[in-house]
């Protein structure tokens, strides 16, 4: 009885044991006969309601979440796991393995089919199914200096059901009868400049295919017979400014950038010869929500061999051994060895020297584009060196620890984000951009090393939230309610290296952090100075920063602000057009406040 408050026990057709737990969300099954290689279609009602499992037989407990509470679904031997009710908009990481263990037995090349089993071929297949739908790799040994670093190629298969291939590896005759199998190869993309070996080899045996390569590659390799590059900084559609289309004769010839997508990583340097190492193009296959990467970032397992045993993250998704990806027992010293160099020297190295410093920015751009969701819902990543990596949470995880991005907003007090200091915000903001001619969110963001999405600048809970939580010291007064300027916003930083709290601070006559009259008079010259000469500062673009003032705290004891950049705050509630400007400009919209963004604050007592 689906109404029963006890587990019930029911024998379905004489294979399996369904144990109902008292969540009706759940349930156990166990196998009771060996053997039977089957799938299993269990259809459980309860409360009226239904929820399909496709399970497989096994002689170990399977605990199972329920793919919906409202809909069926079927799996036949003759559908395809393309189909739309098979592969729904929302599908737990167990049904997918499940469609990518039966893909693996459609490719026909079972564990040890094509070579030895080992950490860069965790299968030794010719391909084994990645991603669905339609994303597969051939994983091979590389070798470098006898050492095997590991290389994996990627083949999409596109909804018109034609293939592309991501970084070639070499080719034989297993791996030219399985894409056979699958399609037709028409694209062959190599996707920066290391991973070309074997470019020329698909360009001679696919005379049909385009051959695609990063940008500066057809003039680096002259050999290989090139259909065009991808362009110099290309951007998916729903990057910031990104490029849209491909609408020149050259690139007419192109693959759907809707379905899979580039994005050239256009920031990195190398510091010894001031040209582009890698100069990659990563790629987001939309359908199945893949991201690949060839040498932006890499996964090489722990010594112990364990599938994404190596990612430290709290939630451990995809973590621990399966059937298409098993443990191999001890990874040889040398592969060990190159994963240290790669996680401890080289990655510190890239971050650090090998993004250009002005492009920095673009870089944390990119890396928040890449990793916190959005157009790019990242579900699977596949490197060209290490471990698959699946599991929406987990992949985000990945990527925040490997770019040094968060993605959620942090915690802040509930005054730092109230209606009144939101509107006070958004003022400062636009204020600064009519002053400085830059956004207020680049400039925190830039200067305190945080990425930000452009096209969020709109966002002001994103704005306040960044803004309270800054350690930039970030301050601003108002004229509107008292003979003097009054603090009405500080955020934390400010708040901490003046020594007040929120309710008293934003009740505080400004005057009060300075102490003698002198340095009163020597204080208010400044902000009028700023004041008087904003028209012509905001003509000029002139930069209002001032070092080494000294200030007291609440406590009495004096402190120094380094770097002080002051503008002030005008009336302007709406969008900064040629009206808001014009109003500026004749005297009809006057300063209502002043703000400041310090850069440090140094205790001298």
């Amino acid at each position: 009885s689906s109404q029963s408050k006890v587990p019930t026990v029911v024998v379905f057709d004489g294979c399996c044991l369904l144990i109902r737990t008292r969540r009706q969300e759940e349930a156990i099954i166990m196998n009771v006969l060996h053997g039977r290689q089957l799938l299993l279609l269990l259809l459980i009602i309860y409360h009226g309601e239904a929820a399909a499992f496709i399970l497989p037989q096994s002689s170990k407990p399977q605990k199972l979440i329920p793919t919906s509470r409202h809909k069926k679904s079927r799996l036949s031997s003759s559908q395809s796991p393309n189909d739309d009710d098979i592969v729904p908009a929302v599908y737990p990481l167990s049904r997918k393995k499940l469609v990518l263990i039966e893909e693996a037995k459609k490719l026909n090349t079972p564990k040890g089919s094509y070579s030895s089993v080992g950490w860069s071929n965790r299968l030794g297949s010719v391909l084994t199914p990645a991603a669905v739908p339609g994303v597969y790799t051939a994983d091979r040994p590389f070798y470098w200096n006898k050492i095997d670093v590991g290389c994996r190629m990627t083949v999409i298969k596109q909804q018109n059901g034609e293939l592309i291939v991501h970084s070639p590896i070499g080719i034989d005759a297993p791996l030219i009868r399985s894409l056979e199998e699958l399609g037709e190869v028409t694209h062959v993309i190599s996707p920066n400049y290391e991973h070309v070996k074997y470019a020329h080899q698909w360009a001679e045996q696919y005379p049909n295919a385009k051959i695609w390569g990063c940008p500066g590659l057809m003039e680096r390799e002259t050999n290989v017979r090139w259909t065009g590059e991808v362009p110099f900084g290309a951007r998916p559609p729903g990057f910031h400014g990104g490029n849209q289309s491909i609408s020149d004769d050259k690139h007419q010839d192109i693959w759907d950038w809707e379905e899979f997508q580039p994005l050239h990583i256009d920031t990195e340097v190398n510091p010894f010869t001031g040209k582009s190492f890698f100069n990659e193009v990563i790629y987001y296959h939309t359908a199945s929500k893949t991201l690949l990467m060839t040498d932006l970032f890499w996964n090489y397992p722990s010594s112990d061999g364990t599938t994404n045993g190596q990612i430290s993250v709290d939630n451990k998704e995809d973590f621990g051994p399966w059937e298409l990806a098993p443990s191999v027992g001890k990874i040889p010293f040398g592969s060990t060895a190159w994963k240290f160099g790669m996680d401890k020297i080289f990655y510190p190295f890239y971050l650090n020297l090998m993004v250009k410093s002005d492009k920095r920015q673009t870089f944390n751009e990119i890396a928040r584009f890449i990793t916190c969701g959005g157009d790019w819902e990242v579900e699977t990543i596949i490197p060209a060196h290490g471990d698959v990596v699946r599991g929406k949470k987990v992949c985000r995880e990945v990527l925040e620890k490997h770019f040094n991005v968060q993605c959620s907003l942090p915690s802040v007090d509930a005054h730092f984000t109230s209606p009144s200091v939101l509107a006070w915000l958004k003022k400062m903001t636009l204020s600064y951009k009519l002053e400085r001619g830059e956004d207020f969110l680049e400039v925190i963001s830039r200067e305190a090393g945080i990425s930000v999405n452009k096209g969020d600048e709109n966002d002001l809970m994103q704005l306040a939230t960044l803004c309270a939580s800054s350690p930039l010291a970030i301050a601003s007064h108002d004229f509107l309610r008292a003979d003097e300027a009054i603090y009405i916003y500080g955020n934390q930083a400010f708040l901490d290296g003046f020594g007040y709290k929120w309710d008293e601070f934003v009740e505080l006559p400004s005057s009060k952090c300075v102490e003698t009259d002198t340095e009163v008079e020597e204080r208010q010259k400044l902000l009028d100075n700023i004041k008087d000469a904003a028209m012509s500062k905001t003509q000029s673009n002139e930069v209002d920063k001032y070092d080494n003032l000294v200030r007291v705290r609440k406590d009495g004891k004096k402190i120094l602000l380094k770097g002080v950049h002051l503008w002030n705050v005008w009336d302007i509630s709406e969008n900064l057009d040629d009206n808001a400007r014009a109003k500026v400009e004749s005297g009809a919209i006057k300063p209502i406040g002043q703000a400041v963004w310090i850069s440090n604050v140094e205790y001298l007592d």
